[in-house]
């Protein structure tokens, strides 16, 4: 992709988002690797400019990990829209009406100092050294383009990783102990049971989707911050929603929180 490429798909999503506009096709060239598609999220949040609050990681399909030489891809999560719910509650978040639109029970990492790594790397014990906690959490995934996930991970990429929002929930009582298999998670989507899982669910678990994460930041000059969250992967399912949907996440070892989902107006 030439920067003109890469201006015209990245100034093509920033602006449909602010103005809420639905889009047929994706707009312009479709990056050719994961590397070009990184470069459009950059451009992206430089035309964006509102601050970050994090990431969202998420697995590769296993059938393109080899094509794409990765089994994770990342995108922003926009300070304004993350819901904070400590103790559990309703969370009031938004999506693009007419776009796609889905919700996903995901283990969040709070980080309470810089994730910065040692002499081998972003080892479990940097990681782990470096987290206020896990808790409990959701992302709003969402895209003006409604065939973005069906594209695949280089149009997800390109358009600030799918991500529309996080809720991040109660922290989980003994995270520390990283027993993934006990760490269970469900998600009922307007009173019906929509997925269940656990924190084995994305390979690796959280730490590496974590570890994962920060090496891409790190090729692009960038890192996880003090005060930052990472939505770790899905574990329930992605679960497709419309504005008036009503969900109910609840985790082992935390209160359960709700979502209420409506639709996005113009920014």
């Amino acid at each position: 992709m030439t920067e003109d490429d890469i201006r015209t798909v990245a100034t093509a999503f920033v602006a449909a988002r602010q103005k809420t506009t639905i889009l047929d096709t994706f707009p312009g060239k479709l990056p050719d690797t994961l590397d070009e598609a990184y470069r459009v999220q950059d451009k992206t949040l430089e035309l964006d400019g509102r601050p970050v609050a994090g990431w969202k990681v998420a697995g590769v399909h296993p059938d393109l990990q080899a094509k794409l030489d990765a089994t994770r891809i990342v995108g922003p999560v926009f300070a304004e829209n993350v819901r904070r719910l400590p103790a559990g509650g309703m969370a009031e978040v938004t999506v693009f009406d007419g776009g796609f639109a889905a919700l996903e029970a995901e283990f969040t990492a709070v980080f309470a100092k810089d994730l910065e790594p040692s002499d081998e790397g972003f080892t479990d014990a940097v990681i782990l050294s470096a987290l206020e906690g896990i808790h409990a959490g959701a992302e709003i995934a969402s895209s003006p383009l409604p065939s973005l996930n069906a594209i695949g991970p280089l149009a997800v990429v390109s358009d600030h990783g799918n991500n529309a929002g996080a809720v991040v929930g109660p922290i989980i009582e003994g995270w520390e102990n990283l027993d993934l298999a006990a760490m269970t998670s469900r998600m009922l989507v307007d009173g019906t049971l929509a997925g269940e899982g656990s924190a084995a669910k994305p390979a690796g678990g959280p730490l590496e989707s974590i570890r994962q994460l920060a090496e891409n930041l790190k090729a692009r000059g960038l890192k996880v911050k003090k005060g930052d969250i990472v939505l770790t992967g899905m574990t329930t399912g992605i679960h497709e929603v419309t504005p008036g949907a009503r969900a109910r996440a609840e985790f082992a070892g935390a209160a359960p929180f709700e979502i209420a989902v409506s639709a996005a107006r113009p920014r």
